[in-house]
């Protein structure tokens, strides 16, 4: 782990496309190591064949060799599976709410910021969909979020609210996330224009596929 922290550390000093020139002094310092350690890893870099260095008055030069690089890339790769994966849909059940979304839906701070950052004149309530919990961070890490402000109204203090656009079947919705919520976490709520459970005649525990817009 080490050695693959180095390399990372010349890589990002230019030593991938032109010869650099630094002292142990000045890598060990950067890397909060000691001068040993970093003679030993650029040893091993080199036995391993993942740089080429030469010994100056300055100190040493180093460069990339074509396996660093690839070594590299390797990595990078990896890593961007893991965190640049993308989920296009997901599925959730229906579930009945408590009916408080109709009221906060309709307050016009929210309603105003719904119509001007979603395109979505809503419906006065909410569609309850239980989720994969997994399943919607992920959706969620790959969409642009939206933040719809907080305000204060009548002596009450509204929390923000994170939203996501997406789409029912053809049908503009978005995903909100209030700041202040009664709801377990696998428990989203979704606003449209319309009554989206009339609309699609829809029952607790019916399946859906939310998808990004």
């Amino acid at each position: 782990m080490e050695l693959f922290k180095l390399l990372i550390y010349l890589a990002k000093k230019g030593a991938t496309y032109k010869e650099i020139e630094l002292s142990t002094i000045r890598i060990a310092e950067d890397n909060s190591a000691s001068q040993q350690t970093i003679s030993r890893n650029l040893i091993g870099l080199e036995k391993d064949s993942l740089i080429e260095r030469l010994a100056s008055t300055k100190g040493i030069k180093i460069r990339l060799t074509a396996k660093g690089i690839e070594s590299l890339k390797s990595i990078h790769h990896a890593l961007s599976s893991i965190f640049e994966k993308k989920i296009q849909s997901f599925k959730g059940k229906i579930e009945s709410g408590l009916g408080e979304g109709a009221y906060y839906v309709s307050l016009e701070p929210y309603a105003r910021q719904f119509r001007e950052k979603l395109g979505i004149v809503p419906y006065s309530g909410t569609l309850n969909i239980r989720v994969n919990y997994s399943q919607f961070l992920q959706f969620a890490a790959s969409q642009q979020e939206v933040k719809i402000s907080g305000f204060k109204q009548a002596g009450r203090t509204f929390g923000s609210i994170v939203a996501y656009r997406i789409r029912i079947s053809s049908t503009d919705a978005a995903i909100i996330i209030p700041e202040r919520t009664s709801h377990e976490r696998d428990i989203i709520e979704v606003i449209a224009e319309s009554n989206l459970r009339k609309k699609f005649s829809l029952k607790d525990n019916d399946e859906i596929t939310l998808e990004p817009r």
